[in-house]
């Protein structure tokens, strides 16, 4: 890798925490209070976005495994891999604020709603997936 393209990895890393680090203190500390919900529609911020992601990786694992079964590169496989743990990540992140958020809103930590259980439904297929991922040979 070439000493230009470092640096402007290093740069944009560097860029991309630092604007992270600001958007969080402004949820907490510039954003107002929303009158209803409380502090606690601040969880939106994170859960909303962690969604986003969450589903937009699925579907970048979904084009990558299939680029992997019709070009046979293993390039394919390791993006639709790395997609994957990504939206795990993410999945579980929504996991875990949605119901700080239901508790509040609903009065319950869980209701089956179809966005909640289709949410639940995709943390078990990414589990599914590295499940079979890891009980294979990779020869």
């Amino acid at each position: 890798m070439s000493p230009k393209i470092r640096w402007i990895g290093a740069i944009s890393g560097t860029l991309g925490v630092g604007l992270m680090v600001l958007v969080h203190w402004m949820v907490f500390f510039w954003v107002p209070t929303e009158q209803t919900q409380g502090v606690a529609q601040r969880i939106f911020y994170i859960h909303v976005p962690a969604a986003w992601v969450a589903f937009m990786a699925f579907g970048i694992v979904a084009v990558f495994s299939a680029l992997y079964l019709w070009r046979k590169d293993v390039r394919f496989d390791m993006a639709a891999c790395s997609a994957a743990e990504g939206g795990m990540v993410y999945t579980v992140l929504v996991l875990l604020t949605g119901p700080l958020w239901g508790r509040v809103a609903w009065g319950a930590w869980w209701v089956w709603d179809p966005k909640l259980t289709l949410t639940l439904l995709l943390w078990f297929i990414y589990l599914g997936y590295f499940l079979v991922r890891g009980s294979t040979d990779n020869s």
